[in-house]
């Protein structure tokens, strides 16, 4: 039992020391500052003066306190004195684990003090021993021995500014530096926006002293101090910080000014769109209260208009000829330089439009991005307008340069509906805008819809969506469509202007899935998705590969039904058989030869200038040795034909003869 509780026992005490080496050191600031009547003496030692009668210590010979010092917890120690009140001041930074304690000063040196608070004069000098002592564990600390020579170490009194008078450039500043006389002081000033101070040279100063700080900008807030010096010591604490405006002045600088001409094709109507930015701080010197626009026909100057506006855009009819345009703006005291253009309302402008624009919101306000083709005309600088659709007259406006594709909509209200346009701008010239509408709760009220597949090809997909004006559940900050393949995975962002999309390269007779994705602060979603294979051949391509065999077949059989004609034709004739004929069959028939008489047509003086049909039929005879003449010739008078008495008993053949007149007859010879 006494080894675990040895055991134990180390384990705690290993345990604190841990906890204690853990235990992070702490800084702070302490000072204390003892005048002449809380000095007091030690008695019979004459060589130390305390504020506390519980600091006479027992001292060496040279006048210091034999006591244990630990100057790393007493850091960055200063001390000055104050003329005026005859008193001493140090402050130091202390390192170490005390929260309330007391602070005490121990003065000693070599010579023995006459009177402790006679000490702190000008020509004292002296040993400084700084004492902490903590409430709750009696535990002193002492820092190491600073040697004091008062003459060094006075400071001036805080200086006082009394009065401030100012103009659109410059300052007059009146200040008090108590009532002992200083030798010199300075000045430090800096305007509102910036973080480093500007300090005069040293100024001679008395009791009451002014200077006056020029080369100021109008219309901006400066903040001031002074601080003041005797002939010797050191510098006195800067005054309180003051606050100043200088007033307006006249505009420094003409508004920059652009313009795009945007015509109606259907009514033919021509308007031009004049914007310009608002003036700098510097350059406006002041409170705009407004501008001023006029414009005239450069042929028609008697139709010159001018009018005042408080916006940043007007939009103005015109025709199509020259004009020429001024636009100022003013403030209390006067008007800035006119900006002047000369343009062409014929003409149409080179800038394009932005090629996709996007609202979402974070909560706290609304961001816009978009994307910008990049052309011959380089964007110097994107306008961003918007306004509320109940107050279209109040736009509020932001630039930024032409490198930047999203922005920070600040003011926007929680129940309000916005109209955000943005222009893209190159020097006198911008676009049309692109506009969308958004709200801080939901982003762009704009929602992806009826997602599906459009053509599916060998090594191509096309899909298509639309966009409808809703209120989203979520603000998106953005929509993908995602492609996902067995080799490969394709990604791009999609905007309201992308209504479609083509992914070309697949590879044929492939499975994919395609999604449309919403990225939002929480996460992303898929708002729609389909899968579709390729196919292994295009329609084109069949059409391609058949065609050609096709016409390779037609070819291949003309050729062969020609050749084969022609062959037989010239290398093969064809000899007729008079087997095959029943006529040939008939003459070679050894019974139906006749007695040796030949019948004869007589056709003399006969014109024959058509032809008939003489019909050949065989006929059957009666009885075997039964003999008839095969023919019989009819004549008409439309033709002449043979006809067989009996039907005829086989196919006729047919052969063409002259046609036989009636008067025509046989004539019997031999």
């Amino acid at each position: 039992m006494s080894c675990r509780r040895s055991v134990c026992v180390l384990i705690c005490v290993f345990c604190f020391w841990c906890a204690l080496g853990n235990v992070k050191q702490t800084f702070s600031i302490q000072e204390l500052t003892v005048s002449q009547k809380e000095l007091m003496d030690c008695g019979k030692q004459k060589k130390l003066c305390v504020t506390s009668s519980d600091d006479c210590l027992y001292t060496a010979s040279d006048g210091v306190p034999q006591v244990p010092r630990t100057p790393e917890y007493f850091l960055n120690t200063s001390c000055h004195y104050l003329i005026h009140e005859k008193s001493l001041t140090c402050r130091w930074t202390q390192t170490n684990h005390i929260r309330s304690q007391t602070i005490s000063f121990i003065f000693s040196r070599a010579k023995d003090f006459n009177h402790c608070p006679s000490i702190l004069t000008i020509y004292s000098t002296f040993n400084l021993t700084i004492k902490s002592k903590s409430i709750f564990s009696q535990k002193e600390q002492f820092s190491d021995i600073y040697p004091v020579i008062i003459r060094d170490i006075i400071q001036a009194p805080q200086p006082l500014i009394s009065s401030v008078d100012v103009t659109d450039s410059s300052i007059n500043v009146t200040w008090t530096s108590g009532e002992n006389p200083v030798t010199k002081c300075k000045i430090r000033y800096k305007c509102l926006n910036s973080e480093s101070w500007t300090e005069t040279a040293d100024l001679p100063s008395s009791v009451e002293s002014q200077f006056v700080i020029e080369g100021l900008q109008a219309f901006s807030v400066y903040h001031l101090r002074v601080s003041c010096s005797h002939r010797f010591g050191r510098w006195s604490d800067w005054s309180n910080e003051i606050q100043v405006e200088t007033s307006e002045s006249l505009p420094s600088a003409a508004p920059s000014l652009s313009y795009y001409v945007d015509s109606d094709e259907n009514s033919r109507n021509q308007q031009l769109v004049l914007l310009w930015k608002a003036l700098d701080v510097t350059d406006a010197q002041g409170l705009i209260q407004g501008y001023e626009v006029s414009y005239m026909p450069i042929k028609q100057p008697s139709l010159k208009k001018t009018f005042h506006t408080t916006h940043l855009k007007v939009i103005v009819p015109v025709r199509s000829e020259e004009y020429e345009v001024s636009v100022c703006a003013y403030n209390s005291v006067g008007c800035s330089p006119h900006r002047r253009l000369t343009l062409d309302a014929s003409r149409t402008h080179d800038v394009p439009a932005l090629k996709s624009l996007w609202v979402y919101s974070d909560g706290a306000s609304l961001w816009v991005c978009w994307e910008h083709e990049f052309t011959v005309v380089n964007v110097s600088e994107f306008a961003i307008e918007w306004s509320g659709t109940t107050d279209r007259e109040h736009s509020r406006w932001e630039r930024v340069t032409g490198s930047t594709f999203t922005a920070r909509l600040p003011g926007i209200e929680a129940q309000q509906k916005y109209k955000i346009s943005v222009f893209p701008v190159y020097e006198s010239l911008c676009g049309p805008p692109a506009s969308i509408f958004a709200d801080l709760q939901h982003g762009a009220l704009l929602d992806l819809d009826r997602f599906r597949l459009v053509n599916v090809s060998r090594s191509s997909v096309a899909v298509q969506w639309t966009w409808r004006e809703a209120e989203p559940s979520v603000s998106v900050r953005q929509y993908r469509l995602v492609l996902n393949g067995p080799l490969e995975t394709r990604t791009l962002t999609v905007f309201p202007n992308k209504q479609q999309h083509l992914f070309l390269q697949l590879h044929p007779n492939t499975r994919y899935s395609i999604h449309i994705h919403g990225e939002t602060t929480a996460g992303n979603f898929s708002k729609a998705s389909l899968d579709v294979s390729t196919l292994l051949l295009d329609y084109d391509e069949m059409l391609r590969f058949a065609i050609p065999v096709l016409l390779l077949l037609l070819v291949f059989g003309v050729f062969s039904v020609l050749t084969r004609t022609i062959c037989r034709e010239y290398f093969f004739p064809f000899v007729a058989n008079p087997r095959y004929s029943l006529i040939g069959r008939w003459l070679l028939d050894p019974h139906l030869q006749g007695n040796g008489s030949i019948c004869t047509l007589k056709l003399d003086r006969v014109f024959l200038p058509e032809k008939s049909v003489i019909q050949l039929e065989r006929r059957v005879s009666l009885s075997d040795h039964e003999d008839v003449l095969p023919l019989k010739i009819c004549a008409s008078a439309g033709r002449t034909a043979v006809e067989d008495a009996l039907a005829p008993s086989g196919l006729p053949e047919y052969v063409d003869l002259p046609l036989l007149p009636e008067s025509s007859g046989y004539v019997q010879t031999g």
